[in-house]
């Protein structure tokens, strides 16, 4: 295995693209140890696409609300509450079995690793199935002057891609797609274009980066 590869299938392990097999031969090569550590470190400051989310304060009155009346003395209880509450228990109980059964599991978020023509890492792409893409600059480097960079996506079966926008000079760009739904096997690419963006609405520029969405797996 190349340095090449070994840097490659290193990124997928990090973001969770392989399959549990792959993963494992991965975990299981001593020689991996150094290119995961170095894909964690490149991947860290992704963090901050994903910002965490306080609950909404109305969960905790509902909460709250819920729980009044409920620490009654036991002296208090009557067997007939007692019986009740135990009814009243197991039929809370199947409810939620039902609604963790008849629950469908969030789909995985897409994720690509956008390459040079050397197969050099250089950006990171992750999108969830409603249309927001992220994308992070892992080797951000500098633009020619009177240049610009541009993000398209293509999806299969379509015939030109679909501009996503400029990336801005610190490789970091947060989009939703409006015309096309991130899905597995969706070219992601940036070309080199004028200042403005391509004037005719397809490439006119050069591939400088180039990836195809796939789902990520727990590892």
């Amino acid at each position: 295995m190349t340095e090449e590869e070994r840097q490659g299938l290193a990124g997928e392990y990090v973001l969770g693209t392989l399959d549990a097999a792959q993963a494992q031969a991965v975990r299981d090569d001593p020689s991996m140890a150094t290119p995961i550590a170095e894909w964690e470190a490149r991947l860290a400051p992704l963090h901050a696409l994903a910002p965490p989310e306080a609950p909404l304060p109305e969960l905790w009155v509902r909460i709250e609300r819920s729980l009044q009346g409920t620490a009654q003395p036991r002296a208090a209880r009557s067997p007939w509450f007692s019986r009740f509450w135990a009814v009243g228990a197991t039929a809370v109980a199947a409810g939620l079995a039902t609604l963790l059964v008849v629950q469908r599991p969030e789909p995985p978020p897409l994720m690509t690793v956008l390459l040079t023509s050397r197969e050099a890492p250089a950006f990171l792409v992750e999108a969830d199935r409603g249309g927001e893409i992220r994308l992070a600059a892992l080797n951000n480097q500098a633009v020619p002057e009177g240049r610009v960079r541009q993000l398209w996506a293509l999806p299969a079966g379509a015939t030109a891609p679909t501009s996503l926008g400029l990336v801005p000079e610190d490789g970091r760009i947060r989009v939703r797609a409006a015309a096309i739904r991130p899905e597995p096997g969706m070219l992601i690419e940036i070309t080199l274009e004028p200042p403005g963006g391509s004037p005719t609405g397809r490439p006119t520029g050069p591939i400088l980066f180039i990836g195809r969405l796939a789902p990520a797996r727990g590892v």
